[in-house]
């Protein structure tokens, strides 16, 4: 079957197993079936060629997108012998898969308390109108929400955005219970002016994941502690940064949530995988792989520049665990479980890389798309969870507005940061990394075209309601940016940032409200009953 030449994330890889499938079908060849699936998953788990992962209509020239999720060198000539490609076949959409609802197991060794004596710290110094207004931003049913903005949270205290967002969707219901508990407890000392405010919420209905009868003996105490030390470990980076982190966490958790009652995912990947967001930029430093090969950087000599930031984020995180000294080691089972715990991190985290991206998209097409959750082999249900997670933390541009444009500031500032440390260094300046070139519409078009949406299709023949919730907000925000491209050529320069970006002033007018509540409580709310 003919493939347009204008559709979008068409690669060789694609066009091959159909070719392969073609052959299947066909009844003179039955005798080479064996030969044939043989060589179908050869294509779909060896091929160490990048260049049959990508796009055949990228434009050649978008260095950053071939260079950044394929992993590969921007040879000229390899570069064209993947665009080339005389004929065009007709990639046979997936169907549905159908998720059911979390597998449970047995033994419970969850040990997480909902009452107030076990809420945050961090949560019991926030005045009473900056806990209630993050009770009713951490609820579990607020958290699944796609356009949850973790600024929000970040408003209320920066500082512990990753803690909070964490502690809420890993340790629910219980945190949410937690909340609601010394919400309570401090209500009875606050002014009959306060009764006013929403705690939110029963003490009957707390949905959320209920680790409790995990199989694994882990700590709540120290679970905590090691998320404290990874939040640490978060430098303060433009993007990069626990902002980020939270903000993976809670995208990961709402596309599981997005998945329904319907698919079984194994309840122990589930919380490996919220684990492996919480620590999968850990330490980063604000300059990417590329930058970190070209300069021979520390950490790449010590990882082979081999997808280095991930190697080193998840390093990072199993020290805290095993090396720490504030006693962070949350799972304490037997060595050969251990093993395949850490071994599962270790592998959700690094499939974090970019440069493995088009290959990642390729075989989860392959392997996962079109078949029912039964049919797809246990290995490879891992390997969709961590596409997933994959999928989390490219979110950005299909985020509702104001967040996708947030996001892209930010990253295009860190971007930028390395870029003038590049042009100190008198080395070449990485693409999109140049603050005199680059624009805003030309760094997300290509990247929303040939890397986001098409990853994003796959995740919605998988997943029915991110066809129905993210695809339409993924096309509006291209259309967005290619309005302001044309805006652009005809002159008419759109502003580059807003002169307060809206993060800033969420920041600003929460913080100030919030002042203002901390004033009329230290006053006994003198100013109301003067009005009364």
């Amino acid at each position: 079957m003919s493939r347009n030449k204008t559709d979008i994330g068409v690669t060789k890889h694609d066009e091959a197993l159909v070719f392969i499938d073609s052959l299947l079908n066909n009844k003179s060849l039955a005798d080479e079936t064996e030969n044939l699936l043989l060589v179908k998953q050869l294509l779909i788990r060896g091929s160490d060629d990048g260049s049959m992962h990508i796009p055949q209509n990228i434009n050649p020239d978008d260095e950053f997108i071939v260079k950044e999720f394929s992993g590969m060198v921007n040879n000229t000539n390899r570069r064209m012998a993947f665009i080339s490609g005389q004929s065009r076949r007709k990639y046979r959409g997936p169907s549905t898969l159908n998720f059911s609802a979390i597998a449970r197991t047995t033994t419970a060794a969850f040990t997480f308390q909902s009452n107030h004596s076990n809420c945050l710290e961090e949560f019991k110094k926030l005045n009473i109108t900056k806990q209630t207004e993050l009770h009713n931003l951490l609820s579990f049913s607020n958290l699944k929400r796609w356009d949850f903005n973790v600024f929000d949270v970040a408003a209320i205290d920066e500082e512990n955005t990753l803690l909070f967002v964490s502690w809420a969707v890993i340790c629910s219901p219980f945190a949410q219970m937690s909340m609601k508990a010394e919400l309570e407890r401090v209500r009875v000392n606050v002014s009959r002016r306060r009764e006013s405010l929403e705690v939110g919420g029963s003490s009957d209905d707390f949905p959320g994941y209920d680790f409790s009868d995990l199989d694994l003996p882990i700590d709540d105490k120290k679970l905590i502690t090691f998320i404290r030390l990874i939040q640490d470990g978060y430098e303060d980076n433009p993007y990069h940064n626990r902002i980020h982190a939270a903000d993976v966490v809670q995208t990961l958790h709402s596309l599981l949530q997005m998945a329904g009652d319907q698919f079984t995912f194994d309840k122990e990947d589930v919380f490996l995988l919220l684990i492996s967001a919480v620590v999968h930029d850990v330490k980063h430093p604000g300059r990417n792989n590329a930058f970190q090969v070209n300069s021979f950087s520390d950490i790449a000599l010590e990882y082979n520049d081999i997808s280095v930031l991930e190697n080193k984020h998840v390093s990072y995180a199993f020290q805290c665990m095993f090396k720490g000294e504030n006693n962070s080691r949350f799972i304490k089972t037997e060595p050969s479980k251990l093993h395949g715990i850490r071994g599962k991190i270790i592998e959700a985290v690094l499939h974090t890389d970019m440069s493995k991206h088009f290959a990642t998209v390729s075989k989860i097409k392959a392997e996962a798309a079109g078949k029912s959750w039964e049919e797809i082999e246990d290995s490879v249900r891992w390997e969709v969870l961590i596409y997933i997670l994959h999928m989390a933390d490219i979110s950005n541009p299909a985020k509702n507005d104001p967040m996708f444009k947030l996001w892209t500031d930010r990253c295009l500032d860190e971007f930028f940061e390395q870029g003038d440390k590049e042009r100190e260094m008198g080395v070449p300046i990485s693409p999109n990394c140049d603050r005199n070139t680059v624009k805003r519409p030309d760094s997300q078009i290509g990247f929303i075209k040939f890397v986001v949406k098409p990853a994003y299709e796959v995740l919605g023949d998988i997943i029915p309601a991110v066809k129905e919730n993210i695809l339409p907000v993924i096309d509006d925000n291209l259309k967005y940016w290619e309005e302001q491209k044309q805006m652009e050529q005809n002159g008419n320069v759109p502003t580059e940032k807003e002169e307060l970006p809206l993060e800033l002033s969420v920041s600003v007018l929460s913080r100030g409200l919030s002042e203002i509540e901390e004033f009329l409580e230290e006053e006994e709310l003198e100013f109301l009953e003067k009005e009364e």
